[in-house]
C-alpha cells in the first residue's frame, strides 16, 4: 500500500489534513510542495492535480484532492483513533461545521493572506516573469486572484468585510464551546481540525477579537488543541515560510 499527500507547509489546507493524517498515526510519503516557488503549477504536479491546489493524496494510484474530503477518506478508510463523531446527530454536526468553514471562514482569510504574503512572493520578479507563472495556472479564478493581490487592488472595505467575517467565525466558535467540549459536540473531531487549521495564528494577527476577553472558550479549545500529540506532530513537518503567516491562512494555488 502506497499512501503519498502531497502539501504545503503546516497551515490553513494542507495543515488541516497533517493534523488528521498525525492524528490517525498511520505511515505515509510527505511531498513538501513549495508554493513560494510556484510549485503547485509545475507539470508534474499538474499531472496529480489538474487544478494546481494542494493538499493531493495520492493512495494505491488513486488521487483525491480537497481537504475536507480527503480528512473524511482518511478516516474510513485508515486504522487510528475515529475522527468522526459515533452518531448520526455527531457527524451532522461535524459537517455542518466543516462546510462552515470551505464556504465562509477559510475564503474570508484566505483572502486576507493573500493580500499579505503574495507580494512578498512575487516582489522579484519581473511583470513578464510574473504574468508567465500566472499563466500556467489552471483555473482562472486563480489567475484572478494572483494579480489583484500581488497589485494590492482590494479596497479597505472589502479588507474590512473579510474581518468581520473572520470575527464572526471565532464568535460562531465560542457560542458553540460554550455550550461544548468539541465543536461537533462532546468528542474532537474533524470539526476541531478545520477549525483549528484557519484559527491557530489569528490571537496574534487579530488580538483585537481573538483574546481571553473576546473568546475565553475559543482560547481554551486553542490551548488544548495545541496540547495535542497530533497537533505538534504536524507543525513539526517543514515549513519554509516560517515567519510569513497569515493568521491561519496561506495560498494553496
Amino acid at each position: 500500500m502506497s499512501v503519498d499527500l502531497y502539501h504545503a507547509e503546516p497551515a490553513a489546507n494542507s495543515l488541516k489534513v497533517l493534523l488528521a493524517f498525525k492524528e490517525k498515526g498511520f505511515e505515509f510519503t510527505s511531498h513538501l510542495v513549495r508554493l513560494n516557488k510556484f510549485e503547485q503549477h509545475e507539470p508534474w504536479f499538474l499531472k496529480i492535480n489538474p487544478n494546481g491546489q494542494v493538499p493531493a493524496l495520492v493512495h494505491d494510484g488513486n488521487v483525491i484532492t480537497e481537504s475536507t474530503v480527503i480528512n473524511e477518506y482518511v478516516d474510513e478508510v485508515f486504522e487510528g483513533p475515529p475522527l468522526k463523531p459515533d452518531t448520526a446527530l455527531g457527524r451532522a454536526h461535524m459537517r455542518i461545521w466543516t462546510k462552515f468553514v470551505d464556504e465562509y471562514f477559510c475564503p474570508a482569510l484566505s483572502f486576507l493572506g493573500w493580500h499579505r504574503i503574495i507580494k512578498g512572493f512575487v516582489k522579484d520578479l519581473s511583470p513578464e516573469e510574473f504574468e508567465a507563472y500566472v499563466a500556467r495556472i489552471p483555473l482562472k479564478e486563480q489567475q484572478d486572484k494572483w494579480r489583484e493581490s500581488a497589485k494590492q487592488v482590494w479596497p479597505q472595505e472589502q479588507l474590512d468585510d473579510w474581518t468581520r467575517k473572520c470575527e464572526v467565525s471565532i464568535q460562531r466558535m465560542e457560542k458553540q464551546l460554550a455550550e461544548t467540549e468539541w465543536l461537533a459536540g462532546p468528542t474532537f473531531s474533524l470539526a476541531d481540525i478545520s477549525c483549528f487549521a484557519m484559527a491557530f495564528g489569528m490571537d496574534k494577527m487579530y488580538p483585537e477579537f481573538v483574546n481571553e476577553k473576546a473568546c475565553p472558550h475559543v482560547m481554551d479549545w486553542h490551548a488544548r488543541m495545541r496540547a495535542r500529540p497530533g497537533t505538534n506532530a504536524a507543525f513539526e513537518m517543514p515549513d519554509h515560510l516560517k515567519g510569513a503567516t497569515t493568521g491561519g491562512a496561506r495560498a494553496r494555488g
